[in-house]
């Protein structure tokens, strides 16, 4: 049996992607195994999969009641892994095989997106066959990496703050290796305490250079228990500006920079200097936004932001597209976090 590893082992792209989709699983149940039951029973459509040990006092046996008993229900999830969604019907039709006496018996197929109908329902007919002649009652299930993303998400909590690094670290590299679309609209919220007001003067947002951050299409300003401002991301620059006032540019994400963007950086260092006596003119970024619209995304949970928080638009707000900010802006306020 091959085991999972904190490294990289495969040359094949598809064993690297199931060896970190496992590596993802295995840290939420060495974390929690309640959460990872949560977790696992969201993902599979609430089949009410038991994780872990049972504690019972005077457990009826044959013959005798024993004072206690300590017991673990068995269940299996068998996984297939496409980078597409080109699975093989004979293929996952043999992986019913692998199933012996577990009391729950899932075959899960993971890829970008899931199976279309006719093969998912040829499958399915598979399965019940199956089933019906070994009596082994098993189900299958089709879902994505955006889905486990989401789950996982819905799972935590804001205060778990490693799980959410590993979760966007997991989703970061979904989206690298186009696990999960690019082009999807999703919202980097960041914590603007002292700087709120420059913020939405300069349509800018700093970090230090050394900061790291993974895909977004918009940023979200957040002040006060509340997601104060959104706006779509133009470019993000990492500059140094020299004593003479002009600026250096190190990096961009999004082609040469304009003289809009340029401005508003150097309007944003001076500003920090100025209200806040913070020399921003080296080694940062700068996540300059077409413009800011104010919303009011309150944040309901206790405590405030801790850290960053991502948040995937097309999902929270059940559309795929938007006309612009503006409508976004309106939507957020009709939700909370």
């Amino acid at each position: 049996m091959s085991s999972i590893h904190y490294f990289q082992r495969y040359s094949q792209k598809e064993n690297v992607i199931t060896n970190n989709t496992l590596l993802l699983f295995s840290r939420l149940y060495n974390e929690s195994p309640l959460k990872f039951k949560h977790f696992l029973n969201a993902l599979t459509n609430e089949f009410d999969i038991n994780v872990g040990i049972d504690f019972n006092q005077q457990t009826k046996g044959k013959g005798s009641i024993p004072d206690g008993a300590i017991t673990q229900e068995s269940f299996k999830i068998a996984i297939e892994t496409k980078l597409s969604d080109n699975f093989s019907i004979l293929q996952l039709t043999n992986h019913l095989n692998s199933f012996g006496n577990e009391s729950t018996k899932i075959l899960l197929a993971l890829s970008p997106k899931k199976i279309n109908n006719k093969t998912h329902q040829t499958i399915i007919n598979n399965v019940k066959e199956f089933s019906l002649k070994s009596e082994a009652n098993i189900n299958f299930i089709s879902t994505t990496f955006k889905e486990i993303v989401l789950k996982f998400r819905d799972t935590i909590n804001d205060y778990d703050i490693e799980l959410n690094s590993i979760i966007d670290d997991f989703e970061d590299f979904c989206i690298t290796v186009g696990m999960i679309r690019k082009n999807e609209f999703r919202m980097l919220t960041v914590a603007c305490g002292w700087t709120l007001k420059d913020n939405f003067k300069n349509n800018n947002y700093y970090d230090p250079a050394n900061r790291g951050y993974s895909y977004l299409s918009h940023l979200g300003i957040y002040n006060d228990k509340s997601v104060r401002g959104i706006g779509k991301i133009e470019n993000i620059i990492t500059a140094n500006m020299e004593e003479s006032g002009n600026l250096i540019i190190l990096n961009t994400t999004n082609g040469e920079i304009t003289q809009k963007q340029k401005n508003s950086i150097i309007q944003m260092i001076q500003d920090a200097k100025d209200n806040l006596g913070w020399n921003i003119s080296q080694n940062h970024k700068f996540f300059c936004v077409d413009k800011f619209i104010p919303t009011d995304f309150k944040k309901m949970s206790k405590n405030g932001l801790l850290g960053k928080k991502y948040f995937n638009l097309n999902s929270m707000l059940g559309k795929e597209k938007f006309e612009n900010t503006n409508e976004i802006a309106e939507l957020l306020k009709l939700h909370k976090w």
